[in-house]
């Protein structure tokens, strides 16, 4: 995946030199469509594809692509009365299924940035990530010493001020008791006095650490928010371009992620239109990414996989397909986590290989 990606997903940066001479470089353009780890004509893997999901019920997963091709692999879902879901689905669901019940003041990074007097991370989070936010924060050094708090059960931290505790179920309890009158013990008076005095607190969470923790959070920070304070809330997520396919999908279909076409219309699931079960229900997979070249895939019994040239061990797919990237060889879209900015992925290189969208066209006319 292009480096500034990332930044991008996360903090709504807005760099449009994507890739680097070396990425440019290193990116393959004489790869072939395989069948079986067998090199054959783009016509021939076409027809293999079609002749497989004819008639058939499959699952689309990995969905990190572009918008334009996000929503044609919706409508060929949909024509194939198939399941969809985005390979970052329990991120997703872990965030919407509780937003959808206590919502929350979510702010933007550029708004937290420009308007945060106090940063409270809480939970387990990548130092990839940690990094790149104190980097793309451009606090002074001192700001970001003492105005950013990590509560955590882990030692491990980018981060000087940091309280550990050692479950979830103290994380609750301290985070309730910070805003409370009553004085805590030495360790905790900091952040609390940072509370009180702070004009614009927020606090930063991270969906992959489950659904009961976050649910847990939102819904104190819903009381919070109508009892005592207002609480401002940023969350770290959003990659592969997982916020374009919730704005995708919901625009498809009303829900954010996880359904499945059927002759009634569809039916939305969090749990059961994941890779995971639909690998013991369904054979067959088509597997989309055209923005990231080392996905991770859940296998099914048989693996279509259309993206990435680069994509490592192809010949272990089923069918391999290469087609255009975003960024590199055509142009696309992507979305910033919050789902509102845009980024437009500018063509760098020319390449023979097909665009997605165009491809899912060509497998959705099924003669």
């Amino acid at each position: 995946m292009q480096k500034n990606l990332d930044d991008f997903y996360l903090f709504g940066s807005t760099n449009k030199d994507l890739i680097t001479d070396d990425e440019i470089k290193n990116y393959k353009l004489n790869q072939f469509p395989l069948v079986n780890g067998k090199k054959t004509e783009m016509t021939t893997a076409i027809t293999k594809i079609k002749k497989i999901i004819k008639g058939r019920t499959l699952h689309f997963d990995g969905l990190i692509c572009d918008q334009r091709s996000q929503h044609s692999i919706l409508d060929l879902a949909e024509s194939l009365r198939s399941s969809i879901n985005h390979c970052d689905a329990e991120e997703i669901n872990n965030f919407y299924a509780a937003y959808q019940i206590y919502g929350g003041s979510l702010v933007s990074f550029n708004e937290l940035r420009k308007r945060a007097d106090l940063i409270i991370f809480i939970g387990t989070f990548d130092s990839y990530v940690l990094e790149r936010f104190s980097k793309n924060l451009s606090w002074s050094s001192k700001k970001t010493q003492d105005k950013i708090y990590h509560i955590c059960t882990t030692k491990i931290s980018s981060f000087k001020k940091k309280i550990i505790l050692k479950g979830n179920t103290s994380i609750y309890n301290l985070f309730i008791d910070l805003f409370k009158q009553k004085k805590l013990n030495v360790n905790h008076q900091s952040l609390q006095k940072e509370l009180k005095s702070s004009r614009y607190p927020v606090l930063v969470i991270n969906p992959m650490n489950g659904f009961m923790f976050t649910q847990q959070l939102l819904k104190l920070t819903e009381f919070i928010n109508n009892k005592i304070r207002k609480l401002r809330v940023f969350k770290i997520s959003g990659f592969n371009n997982s916020s374009g396919f919730v704005n995708s999908c919901v625009i498809k279909t009303g829900f954010p992620a996880s359904v499945s076409f059927n002759d009634w219309g569809l039916s939305y699931n969090p749990i059961k239109y994941t890779a995971n079960v639909q690998k013991s229900e369904k054979t067959i997979q088509i597997y989309t990414s055209n923005l990231n070249s080392n996905p991770k895939i859940e296998k099914f019994k048989q693996n279509i996989f259309i993206g990435h040239p680069n994509v490592i061990k192809k010949e272990k797919f089923d069918i391999f397909i290469p087609v255009k990237t975003p960024g590199i060889d055509s142009n696309g879209m992507a979305l910033r986590s919050d789902g509102i900015g845009v980024l437009k992925l500018e063509k760098k290189i020319d390449s023979n290989y097909i665009q997605l969208d165009e491809l899912v066209k060509e497998l959705k006319n099924n003669d």
